[in-house]
């Protein structure tokens, strides 16, 4: 299983990734995730990048990463879905975990990544929990926000204490 940026010529193959009928009313679909992408005004400050999940070369998921350019610290995993034919293989978790790992690599500074899910989704829920993700005690349009914690964030400037 392999993450990796979504071509805009897989755009159309990736449309056709689709969930199970009672998971549908949790998930965007990833043409309505795609259409957000070309709907984002000129002069925002968001990038969205979408990843398609492979499994032996067969596309089988989808991760849309959104950050806020000017901000060191302000992830996003603003889709996320499994083709129902690939789902409870594990497949979901090891694209999360290497999702958050890209992450931190990438921006060492950051404190976290974000996620929301809807409540009612206890199937996703449990999932980014068992991930490491924990409750951010706060809603986004109704859903709760779910965050990852980098366990070593990098901070400038680094202040070391020198005891007298």
């Amino acid at each position: 299983m392999i993450i990796r940026k979504l071509p805009l010529d897989k755009w159309e193959k990736a449309s056709e990734i689709s969930v199970f009928r009672e998971q549908k009313v949790f998930v965007d679909s990833v043409a309505d995730s795609l259409i957000r992408i070309d709907d984002e005004p000129d002069d925002s400050k968001l990038v969205y990048n979408p990843y398609g999940i492979y499994a032996e070369n067969e596309l089988v998921g989808f991760i849309l990463y959104t950050f806020e350019d000017e901000s060191k610290d302000n992830h996003w995993i603003s889709g996320f879905l499994i083709d129902k034919d690939y789902q409870h293989q594990g497949i979901g978790r090891r694209a999360l975990e290497q999702l958050v790992d890209f992450v931190f690599v990438k921006n060492p500074e950051s404190i976290e990544v974000k996620l929301a899910v809807s409540p009612e989704n206890l199937v996703a829920k449990k999932l980014f929990l068992s991930v490491g993700f924990k409750d951010a005690g706060w809603k986004k349009e109704n859903k709760e926000v779910l965050c990852f914690k980098n366990k070593n964030p990098l901070r400038s400037p680094i202040f070391i204490y020198k005891p007298k």
